[in-house]
């Protein structure tokens, strides 16, 4: 059976005082430079208006956004969340680097989709078919969140 590596409780603490607005920003500004072809494609337009939460559940902190016209945006409003993504930090990691498959993720429950069902499975299904290449990320970022995830996997085994 694999571990399921957590944030360390040093590294959660500062996020857990910052406020969420900041998380999600910070967050926005890098999925917006991640998957700006997508956008531009229309490839995300099924988000258009969508309330999406991502739970980072070792950290405490939640993301609340949606994808406005061209592209996302904090949402600090009341509604009802659409789909919310919940797991530890390492493996949305993983998920985005391309080091776990999502459906083993899920299947796993390292995971969890709640809300509605067929939203989840556009975004799982748009996660699955993206390569490193596809996405924005520099050579240099993408080697420093390796290093990064092998500091988290030795920190919290």
């Amino acid at each position: 059976m694999t571990t399921n590596p957590h944030l360390p409780p040093f590294l959660a603490a500062p996020l857990k005082v910052l406020p969420g607005i900041v998380h999600t920003n910070l967050l926005l500004a890098l999925l917006n430079h991640l998957f700006k072809q997508q956008m531009a494609a229309g490839e995300l337009d099924f988000l258009e208006s969508r309330i999406v939460a991502i739970r980072l559940l070792d950290a405490e902190v939640e993301f609340l956004f949606t994808m406005g016209r061209s592209k996302f945006v904090a949402h600090t409003g009341s509604g009802t969340v659409d789909l919310a993504i919940s797991g530890n930090l390492h493996d949305f990691i993983q998920l985005s680097m391309g080091g776990e498959d999502p459906d083993t993720l899920f299947f796993q429950r390292r995971i969890a989709l709640k809300g509605d069902v067929e939203l989840g499975l556009e975004v799982k299904n748009l996660v699955y078919s993206l390569t490193m290449e596809e996405l924005s990320i520099p050579a240099p970022l993408r080697k420093g969140v390796e290093a990064a995830i092998q500091l988290y996997r030795d920190s919290s085994s």
